[in-house]
């Protein structure tokens, strides 16, 4: 057997209120987020689901869907953008969770960062989120 790993550093919301949500909060954004409503495909090694994103920046996407991957796992994805035909496609990991909650009016689902996603596709995120207004969260 190997050693054993230190406990992972990444946020799994079981109860998801808003205000405890690091992607939400804008604590630890590094891409300022958009409002979308946009479809997406997404596969691992043994599942195959579609979803609806809605948010993103250039840097990941929130997939609104009660079937969670865990942290850290590694999903390919397919995104529709609007007025194109071609979708955009990479890789990503599942950075964070939310699980559904009857108390809490938030979807539950899980952000995805892009970690393979060609500059061109970058580009066309980028030229998509220029014509919609970022979101902004309030710091508690």
């Amino acid at each position: 057997m190997g050693t054993a790993r230190p406990p992972r550093r990444e946020a799994q919301f079981v109860t998801a209120p808003p205000s405890s949500a690091p992607e939400e909060s804008g604590t630890r954004r590094e891409h300022t987020r958009h409002r979308v409503d946009l479809d997406v495909t997404v596969s691992s090694d043994h599942n195959f689901y579609t979803g609806f994103i809605e948010n993103m920046s250039s840097g990941g996407i929130f997939i609104a869907t009660h079937k969670v991957k865990p942290v850290g796992e590694r999903l390919a994805f397919s995104i529709t953008l609007p007025d194109s035909k071609q979708p955009i496609t990479g890789m990503g990991e599942v950075r964070w969770v939310r699980l559904y909650s009857e108390n809490s009016n938030v979807e539950p689902g899980m952000g995805l960062r892009f970690t393979e996603i060609s500059a061109q596709s970058v580009h066309r995120v980028q030229t998509v989120l220029a014509q919609r207004e970022p979101i902004y969260y309030e710091d508690d």
